[in-house]
């Protein structure tokens, strides 16, 4: 989504604790994670916007986007590899890669 500086991340720490961090606002998340399948259960998204926002960026298109995106992220069944990153499988794919910064 154009232009804006932030962009969906999903931090899974090793005892399966998240957060996801959506287009506007950040949620927790617990993951359960075996060889190829996954379960998200996720906080719901909070009233606030966060601080740290320039003005105007979470227009109402980006805070419906992060509603969708959250319920994408409550149906995934698995995951898989791909090259640098992971795909997330569920009704609607996700794909994520490893930070560079």
């Amino acid at each position: 989504m154009r232009p804006g500086k932030r962009m969906p991340i999903l931090t899974v720490e090793p005892d399966g604790n998240a957060q996801i961090d959506l287009w506007c606002k950040t949620v927790s998340a617990r993951l359960e994670i075996s060889e190829t399948a996954m379960k998200i259960e996720t906080a719901p998204l909070p009233d606030g916007l966060p601080g740290m926002l320039s003005a105007g960026q979470c227009t109402p298109e980006r805070i419906k986007a992060d509603e969708e995106l959250l319920a994408d992220f409550a149906q995934i069944t698995g995951w898989r590899r791909h090259g640098e990153g992971i795909v997330l499988e569920g009704p609607k794919t996700l794909r994520f890669r490893a930070s560079d910064h």
